[in-house]
């Protein structure tokens, strides 16, 4: 990260997108450092002068879309909402709102978690497990269990919305579905659960 951050913005956001793109597209055993020196219009050697290696880069890259990712909460307008499930929904119009502005993020997100290359696996295990601890720190609340029925497991009730959430993600990535929809059906689906998980005096 600190490598892009010494490039000036100019040169800087070139390579940004030819490297999402190419990573998102081809994963990291076939994207092609090449490749993406052609598109970002300065040399090869120049690119590896940056940033030493192919894994350097892909570090860089997953620390950049990480901080685009934490930047793009309001945490202040998550704070405010009173319920789990609206906060879920607040954070969730934040988050598709970036991946839809840049779709090369989006790519790459999924190619991190479908990477399997053990070059890389140690920074995709590492950073994909953060990101989701940082969501769910981020609308979980202490006082938030009180309001489930007995039996409920909020941790489970996180896990699905993380797995939902990865489904959008490839819909999104596959222009099956936009944010529109997305958000719609997100909402049907939080009422629901908010419907069928809480207390009859917190509904």
């Amino acid at each position: 990260m600190e490598k892009l951050k010494e490039l000036s913005e100019e040169k800087r956001q070139p390579i940004l997108e030819a490297a999402l793109k190419c990573f998102g597209k081809h994963g990291y055993k076939k994207a092609s450092m090449g490749d993406i020196a052609k598109s970002s219009g300065i040399s090869k050697p120049m690119l590896f002068h940056y940033f030493g290696t192919k894994k350097d880069l892909y570090l860089s890259l997953s620390e950049y879309v990480r901080n685009v990712m934490v930047d793009a909460y309001k945490r202040n307008e998550i704070d405010v909402c009173g319920d789990l499930f609206e906060r879920i929904t607040a954070a969730s119009r934040m988050k598709m709102g970036i991946l839809e502005k840049d779709p090369h993020i989006l790519k790459f997100i999924i190619s991190m978690v479908e990477e399997t290359d053990e070059e890389v696996i140690d920074i995709t295990k590492r950073i994909m497990p953060e990101a989701q601890r940082f969501s769910y720190d981020l609308v979980v609340k202490k006082e938030d269990a009180a309001k489930f029925k007995e039996g409920v497991d909020i941790d489970a009730v996180m896990r699905l919305m993380f797995l939902m959430a990865e489904g959008y993600a490839y819909e999104m990535s596959n222009g099956r579905c936009d944010l529109l929809k997305i958000m719609e059906e997100l909402e049907k689906t939080m009422h629901m659960l908010k419907s069928n998980l809480y207390k009859e005096e917190y509904l």
